[in-house]
């Protein structure tokens, strides 16, 4: 099963260190049917993994602490791979060098942060040999980030709650065309959204229904962000279309006609075909970085 052991490599940035692959996913379907009195969103949604990734580097220091040597997203301590390795070292006396090496787009609904942080508690977990389970490192990184217990978990699933709770599903699919164009879409902002719509029925999809399923903030999306909605126009050609997560990334499952990507996409977006795997690059050996 998914989620036991993490597949370390020798870091080729890091003398002496470690590294773990940090892997994109796509929101097959997302369904928001409801919301919680604290202000959470009730979701139904289809995680499935890429075999793209960040690659978090870790390297064990002699002095307490963590110290992040490389930080694209120049966030320092609100950065998810900083507040997990706290939550994870806090109590103890070991030292960390962390080094990210971003390869996804940030905003981009492929959940990169959080796959970063899940990463960081994986890997640390086993670095150090704490032995937390798989179950309490969810728990560890729910308090950061609702996305990031899938990453722990490791399959592809039908997620719920507020994106907690799975049912492994395998979906369908081998390749994947991922269209990226470069605009920051805040899921904040999206979940915040009094056009939002939060009263889609519950639905306990299979993989033979994803047809019946589409994503509640794609017409938000497009509707705020219209070079986004021209994307997924000019996607039409390649099959279905749809939006990961609160976006911006567009992405069509098998797509026809892949090699011409780059020049129907175009200046719209910046195009990726990769595998797509139900089960995550952290617990399997390859990498499309």
């Amino acid at each position: 099963m998914a989620g036991n052991r993490s597949v370390i490599h020798p870091s080729d940035v890091l003398e002496g260190g470690y590294r773990a692959a940090a892997p994109a996913k796509i929101n097959r379907f997302l369904h928001i049917v409801g919301r919680r009195e604290d202000g959470y969103h009730l979701l139904e949604t289809g995680f499935q993994f890429v075999d793209w990734c960040d690659w978090i580097h870790f390297r064990i220091t002699d002095t307490p602490g963590i110290q992040i040597l490389e930080d694209p997203m120049m966030l320092g301590v609100d950065n998810l791979v900083y507040q997990a390795a706290s939550q994870l070292l806090h109590s103890t006396q070991y030292g960390v060098e962390i080094l990210i090496e971003k390869n996804l787009p940030t905003g981009g609904g492929l959940g990169g942060g959080s796959s970063d942080a899940a990463t960081t508690l994986v890997a640390l977990n086993e670095i150090f040999k704490l032995d937390h389970t798989s179950e309490q490192l969810q728990a560890l990184g729910l308090g950061l980030g609702a996305d990031i217990p899938v990453f722990i978990y490791g399959r592809s699933c039908f997620a719920s709650g507020v994106g907690e709770e799975f049912e492994q599903i395998d979906w369908p699919g081998k390749h994947v065309l991922i269209a990226n164009p470069n605009i920051h879409v805040s899921t904040q902002a999206i979940f915040q959204h009094p056009k939002l719509t939060r009263d889609t029925p519950s639905c306990r999809i299979r993989a033979s229904q994803l047809d019946t399923t589409h994503n509640d903030c794609e017409i938000l999306v497009r509707e705020i962000h219209p070079a986004i909605d021209r994307l997924i126009n000019q996607m039409q050609v390649f099959g279905e279309p749809r939006l990961t997560g609160t976006g911006g990334c567009v992405f069509v499952v098998d797509p026809v006609n892949n090699q011409s990507a780059d020049e129907i996409i175009g200046d719209l977006a910046d195009a990726k075909v990769s595998l797509l795997s139900n089960q995550s690059m952290l617990y399997t050996c390859g990498a499309n970085a």
